[in-house]
Parts: C-alpha cells; sequence; structure tokens
C-alpha cells in the first residue's frame, strides 16, 4: 500500500478522524459511507490495481470519505462532486491535505473522464431513479466503478451493469449509519446493501 497507509484497518482509523455534519438531509438521501465500509471499497479498487497512480472520481461525495480513502491510497488525482453546498465545504476540509480537487455540482456537470469511480449514491428510495443516473455517469466517465447500492436495488443493478461491461464482484455489505433523520429510532443501525465491481467494456 501507500507510505501512508499500511493496512486496511490503518485506512479505517484514518477515516474516523475526518470532520463529519452535524446534520444530512434526507431528500438527498445522504446516507454517509461508515470508515469501515469505505476503507474495504478503496482497498478492494486498490488490490485490483485501479487506485495506485490513477485519476479517480467520487461522485455524491458527502463530506468526502471515499474521495479521502482513494488519496491516501496513492491515487494520482481525486475528482470529488457533490450537490450540497454543506458537504462540499467539509469535503474540501477533509481532502485539504490531498490531491483531490472538490467541486459543488450536480454529475452531469463532471466531464472529464477518470480511470476510476468510486461512489456511494443516492439508493433511490426517496428519488425514485436517482441511482440511475450516477450509474450512468460513470459508466461514460470511467473503466472501473466500485459502487455501493440497497440490497432491494440488486438485481436491476446488476442488470445494469452486466449492460455496460463486465461485474468482477458483487458482495452483501451494510451500512453502518447513526441515528441520522426523524424515521430512525435507534442509535444505530445497518443498513443492507450490496458492493458491486465493474470493468466498463463499451
Amino acid at each position: 500500500m501507500s507510505l501512508r497507509i499500511r493496512s486496511q484497518k490503518d485506512l479505517e482509523i484514518k477515516l474516523q478522524g475526518l470532520e463529519k455534519p452535524e446534520s444530512f438531509d434526507n431528500s438527498l438521501e445522504q446516507y454517509p459511507t461508515d470508515p469501515s465500509l469505505a476503507a474495504h471499497v478503496a482497498v478492494t479498487a486498490y488490490l485490483d490495481g485501479n487506485i495506485l497512480g490513477k485519476k479517480v472520481a467520487d461522485l455524491g461525495c458527502g463530506f468526502g470519505v471515499l474521495a479521502c480513502a482513494a488519496a491516501m491510497l496513492g491515487a494520482y488525482h481525486v475528482v470529488a462532486l457533490e450537490i450540497d453546498p454543506v458537504q462540499a465545504a467539509m469535503a474540501v476540509q477533509n481532502c485539504r491535505k490531498y490531491p483531490v480537487s472538490v467541486m459543488n455540482s450536480d454529475v452531469y456537470e463532471m466531464k472529464e473522464r477518470v480511470d476510476t469511480t468510486l461512489m456511494n449514491p443516492p439508493f433511490g428510495s426517496v428519488n425514485p431513479h436517482s441511482d440511475q443516473i450516477f450509474l450512468s455517469r460513470a459508466v461514460e466517465l470511467s473503466s472501473h466503478i466500485y459502487s455501493i447500492h440497497n440490497e432491494k436495488s440488486a438485481e436491476f443493478v446488476r442488470e445494469f451493469l452486466s449492460a455496460k461491461g463486465k461485474i468482477t464482484r458483487e458482495e452483501r455489505v451494510s451500512i453502518l449509519v447513526p441515528r441520522m433523520y426523524s424515521h430512525h429510532t435507534r442509535e444505530y443501525m445497518r443498513i443492507p446493501a450490496v458492493f458491486f465491481s465493474t470493468d466498463v467494456l463499451i
């Protein structure tokens, strides 16, 4: 791994130190990637040879956890997009020591191609098909995609990605989230999710 990171656990610990927003916007389906899962996704991409020295995108970066993870693992440059100005400002702060460019913009404004996209996009539960928008842009912009999706949408994601390339990984995971919204009843909960990696072939 990079000189800064010795193990996946080391990366997870560093990601735990990032600043986090005090509140989140449910209308944007903001469920931040917890440090353990972010480290797992980034290290998986690293071991596949798709991080070190590569140009990486984080679409819907939130406060920058996946973007920072890629940079810590030796990405040449990371482009992080976030539509929420509060989250984008926090991503700028968290990633200030690394080669990360944060854009407070919609995913459609991303024009440059990258080698690899890492993302935990909206699940499409509040805003139907919002996950498809992110998938479509990732396919257009990158050669390799590492993405986290709602378990309920696994069949759709599988069909979509299979039509665009070769799925190299489909792994059941969960996102650990604190009580963030009024409908949450527990201090912490795990949201069932699926982690896909795909080599784009079109």
